[in-house]
């Protein structure tokens, strides 16, 4: 049993951003190695730890689909089914429920625009202070998952369930236009450490 790529395309908006930081890391720490002071080893760690943060991340969205699964209504088919799976210790099977139902849940804790301006501010908190690599790269796996699915996604009005008004296709388009200039300011932030 292997990990299927189900689409190229996904794939490369999750991983094309971390390959270019590590990419962008790697050159700067090579050009700077002139420099007596210079050690490889810590480089190479914290571009692990980054990349092991980065996959963390991307995986913690689907605690979204975990957690309304466990948490709903005892009377949704789809919640009675995934928490009968568990209970057997069916673990297969309870995952391939939530995955093939994803579409009919709606109102996610972790898809919505009030956790993503809460993850951004907490974002730039932990890339530009922290000095955690593994907590970066979770954090931005996380937020540029996050944003390739909202750019993607046709239902737009779902991230917004939080909020007790309608938010226009136009006000959507603005806020995903600050949310990638952050996760850019994020990137660059990242690019420039070591």
């Amino acid at each position: 049993m292997g990990v299927r790529i189900k689409n190229p395309k996904e794939t490369l908006w999750i991983a094309g951003p971390l390959l270019f930081v590590l990419l962008v890391r790697m050159v700067r720490a090579y050009a700077t190695r002139l420099n007596p002071a210079f050690n490889w080893p810590p480089v190479l760690l914290g571009n692990a730890f980054l990349a092991i943060g980065w996959g963390l991340g991307y995986f913690l969205a689907e605690a979204d689909h975990v957690f309304y699964a466990t948490m709903c209504d005892p009377q949704d088919e789809t919640c009675r089914l995934v928490k009968e799976e568990w209970e057997r210790k069916n673990w297969r099977n309870a995952w391939g429920i939530l995955e093939r139902t994803k579409g009919e849940r709606k109102r996610l804790p972790i898809r919505n625009m009030l956790t993503i301006f809460i993850l951004l501010g907490v974002g730039i908190w932990v890339v530009s202070s922290s000095g955690s690599m593994l907590a970066s790269g979770m954090v931005m796996g996380l937020l540029v998952r996050l944003f390739s699915e909202a750019v993607r996604d046709a239902e737009y009005k779902k991230w917004y369930w939080v909020f007790a008004r309608d938010f226009t296709p136009m006000e959507h388009r603005g806020f995903l236009t600050a949310w990638g200039l952050v996760l850019l300011f994020s990137l660059v932030l990242l690019m420039r450490g070591f």
